[in-house]
């Protein structure tokens, strides 16, 4: 099995709490591969977030995927693929606090910690090879607001592929 020295790119992106880090080999030959398809995929959200639903966050998803990979000189293909597409997206209910000390009182407060609860969202999404190899990951955690979901989710796709190689142009 091949050893791979990822790269890490730790980068804040739009919202308070996003961060996205993107994992590849810089010595791989992306431009080896001229088509990916999709395989299996898992979607978990909280019964109460009326505003997602897994149905549009999977259409937001191969939307982007598909869109970004073509933009890269990839073809979708629905049978044997060079690159086999897969993801999870998982949303936790999240309640943090925070002992703010003297300096983070308000005037005649006794109040010294800070809370919020808020819902964590990890997407993780991975590009492998025929034989399973993991080629490309980007794994995003954000609090993903309900009527900014489908544009979150297109700008953690955007910004998770803009390294991937473009394939060689045939003259």
């Amino acid at each position: 099995m091949k050893s791979f020295a990822f790269v890490f790119l730790f980068t804040p992106f739009i919202g308070f709490s996003q961060e996205i880090k993107i994992e590849y080999d810089k010595k791989h030959d992306f431009t080896q591969y001229k088509t990916f398809s999709f395989g299996e995929s898992q979607i978990s959200i909280p019964s109460d977030r009326k505003g997602l639903n897994k149905a549009s966050i999977e259409k937001w998803i191969r939307t982007g995927v598909i869109r970004e990979l073509e933009f890269k000189g990839l073809k979708k293909v629905d049978s044997l693929a060079d690159l086999i597409v897969s993801y999870v997206m998982i949303t936790e209910q999240r309640y943090d606090v925070q002992q703010l000390g003297p300096a983070g009182m308000s005037p005649n407060s006794s109040d010294r910690t800070w809370s919020r609860n808020y819902n964590e969202n990890t997407l993780v999404i991975d590009l492998n090879d025929r034989k399973n190899n993991l080629v490309w990951r980007i794994n995003a955690v954000d609090d993903i607001a309900e009527k900014e979901a489908e544009r979150t989710i297109d700008l953690i796709v955007v910004k998770g592929f803009k390294k991937f190689a473009k394939a060689s142009r045939k003259k």
